[in-house]
């Protein structure tokens, strides 16, 4: 809404570590609107030795993937396309090879999610990127849910009866190997490509 997006970044070597000081640095130092962030091209500049995954419903994909998806207009799909390209390239491989881009998917009962998982997918394949499949987490275990609302409500200063409130769904939490297998198990490259990172 503030005209940012979401892009997870990690240090896959040193010099991914270093650069990831420099983009966080240049972030907060040259950041718009006093948030702190960062432009295309810081990084183009100090993309290397990173791996970068386009970050869910936040993401610039998602943005037009959502849009593609309420309007079916094709020009929305054509910027997605043109965004995964623009990270493909910037982010290219490793020494080995490996591609450093991945497109993420994730099943956690958000209902915007779920409509665009299948563009995320075509745009993989037709794109050769690789998926990576993840689960928003914003508590340890599925019985954390009601101490995480409460928590929650006591912070905004509502009741837990408020219907009108910010309530977060139930399945994001950190779910083990086994339970993440399950629910991609239609695409079992996804999974192991979190190993892989």
């Amino acid at each position: 809404k503030d005209g940012g997006y979401h892009l997870v970044l990690l240090a896959e070597n040193q010099e991914g570590w270093a650069n990831l000081m420099k983009l966080n640095s240049d972030a907060y130092l040259n950041g718009f609107y006093h948030k702190p962030r960062m432009d295309a091209e810081t990084l183009e500049s100090w993309g290397d030795g990173l791996i970068a995954i386009n970050g869910h419903l936040g993401s610039s994909l998602a943005h037009h993937l959502v849009q593609f998806e309420q309007t079916g207009n094709e020009g929305h799909w054509n910027e997605a396309v043109k965004e995964a390209k623009w990270h493909k390239k910037t982010f290219g491989t490793n020494e080995s090879g490996d591609p450093c881009f991945f497109i993420e998917l994730q099943r956690n009962s958000v209902s915007d999610q779920d409509a665009i998982n299948p563009h995320l997918i075509r745009m993989a394949k037709e794109l050769d990127i690789p998926l990576v499949c993840d689960n928003d987490a914003h508590f340890l275990r599925r019985e954390d849910h009601e101490i995480h609302d409460t928590l929650c409500c006591i912070s905004m200063g509502k009741n837990r009866d408020d219907a009108n409130r910010l309530q977060y769904p139930r399945e994001i939490y950190v779910k083990p190997p086994e339970d993440m297998r399950a629910l991609f198990e239609d695409l079992p490259e996804a999974v192991d490509n979190t190993v892989r990172i």
